[in-house]
């Protein structure tokens, strides 16, 4: 079943990217990705996930900087 939907999806986006032209679909997506940005709850969310990967990554190279010294 998952694979007939699947399969199914893949159709019908293939036909929309003959039908609209190649680059007309990709613009549609982006505009689309700039809006869905705009959403303070996913802008909130992104936001908080940038700030915890630099503090883990800060974190990651102290460490091995401090490991290397030893």
């Amino acid at each position: 079943m998952g694979f007939l939907i699947t399969l199914i999806l893949l159709v019908v986006i293939g036909l929309v990217i003959l039908g609209i032209g190649w680059t007309n679909f990709f613009s549609a997506i982006m505009k689309g990705a700039d809006k869905v940005k705009e959403i303070p709850v996913v802008r909130n969310i992104t936001d908080t996930a940038q700030t915890e990967l630099n503090k883990i990554l800060n974190n990651v190279s102290s460490n091995v900087v401090n490991n290397i010294g030893n």
